[in-house]
Order: structure tokens, then C-alpha cells, then sequence
């Protein structure tokens, strides 16, 4: 399943599904092309999987496997740019969720 994301900023990727898991609540993909990748990433996979939790609630894990352009390097922006995209995009989720219990 391949798909592209526009992001209010006016930026996009895009992004193809690697593995869904519903009964493991396991998700993976790739972003492959896109401004996100800042011309020095080449590909960038997400590993995604919920664990219930004894509270009723879940634990997030996520894997970020970075596969960067020839000889670049690591950066701590794109790790820290990442860890506070997850982090936002998971409370604008939680926030949907809460006020329309309905739709789950």
C-alpha cells in the first residue's frame, strides 16, 4: 500500500505500509521520498507496536530504523525532530479518541 502525506506546513512524503499485525497490534512502514528526509536520508521505517497494559491503557514501543545517503551521518536534530513529531502526532490522537469514544 503505498500513500502520500501533506502535512499542514506544506511539506509531504511519501510513504508505503510494510506490515500490518491487528492481532498483535503491530504496524511498520517506510517513508521513501519527501522533504522530511532533508536530502540526506534515504529511506526511514517505522516499527509500531501496542502493548496492552494492566491499567486498561497500552505502551507505545517504536523501533526508527534511519537508512541515511551514502556517507552521511547521523544527526541528533533528525532523532530529536522525530522523537517530538511521534510525540505530538500521539496527543492530537489521543485528544480525537477522548472526544469521540463513539468511533471506537
Amino acid at each position: 500500500m503505498l500513500f502520500l502525506l501533506t502535512l499542514v506546513t506544506g511539506t509531504s512524503s511519501k510513504h508505503t505500509v510494510d506490515d500490518i499485525d491487528a492481532s498483535n497490534f503491530i504496524l511498520s512502514w517506510t517513508f521513501f521520498e519527501g522533504d522530511a528526509l532533508m536530502s540526506i536520508i534515504n529511506t526511514a521505517t517505522n516499527h509500531m507496536k501496542f502493548i496492552p497494559s494492566p491499567n486498561g491503557g497500552s505502551v507505545f514501543k517504536k523501533i526508527f530504523v534511519i537508512r541515511y545517503k551514502g556517507d552521511a551521518k547521523q544527526m541528533d536534530d533528525v532523532i530529536n525532530i522525530t522523537k517530538e513529531a511521534t510525540k505530538n502526532t500521539f496527543k492530537k490522537m489521543e485528544s480525537y479518541v477522548i472526544a469521540h469514544p463513539e468511533v471506537y
